[in-house]
């Protein structure tokens, strides 16, 4: 309950101009709680941040085909993108705007994280299986994935009205022309 109260605080008005008290009474938990939980609003945005994270990956390796190829696999990523999108918009929101690095002194930039590493991987192993163009393996999957992300930005700002489970397949197929052989 804090933690969704303060990703949505977080996404609409910006880490620093988020408070205690306004997690407080945004949650309806107290004070004292919070502080039992979070030694500070950085440590309480250090366990949002990881606990977002670790539920992208657990849907992530939930989702992706690992005897799949490297078609299924960036599908699959895809369709996982747009189904967060659709139906956890302010989780999704929070992985694409929040800059975490400016408060969380240590933090991983997202496209460095345990799922976005997998992803290039998928990519560098179907480049090398001759699936895809070859290439910059990193190059490749920023140009996959730039489509994926770039629509679901899109779809949260009100531009895309359809939803992206409805027009999946022409995204993806865009984004698949965009590095296949």
């Amino acid at each position: 309950m804090v933690l969704r109260a303060a990703r949505k605080l977080f996404v609409e008005k910006g880490y620093y101009a988020v408070s205690i008290p306004a997690i407080v009474k945004a949650s309806g938990v107290s004070t004292g709680a919070i502080y039992s939980y979070f030694s500070n609003k950085e440590d309480l945005a250090r366990q949002l941040y990881e606990e977002t994270l670790d539920h992208f990956q657990d849907l992530f390796f939930a989702r992706v085909p690992q005897d799949s190829n490297t078609y299924g696999k960036l599908r699959a990523v895809a369709e996982l993108s747009f189904a967060i999108a659709e139906n956890e918009p302010e989780t999704m929101r929070y992985m694409l705007t929040i800059r975490h690095d400016e408060f969380i002194s240590d933090s991983v930039p997202i496209c460095y994280s345990e799922p976005f590493r997998w992803i290039q991987q998928i990519v560098a192993d179907g480049i090398a299986k001759g699936e895809l163009k070859a290439g910059d393996y990193f190059l490749s999957a920023v140009s996959f994935t730039g489509v994926i992300i770039r629509a679901v930005e899109l779809r949260l700002s009100g531009v895309i009205k359809d939803s992206l489970l409805d027009v999946s397949d022409e995204l993806i197929n865009n984004a698949w022309a965009t590095i296949r052989v």
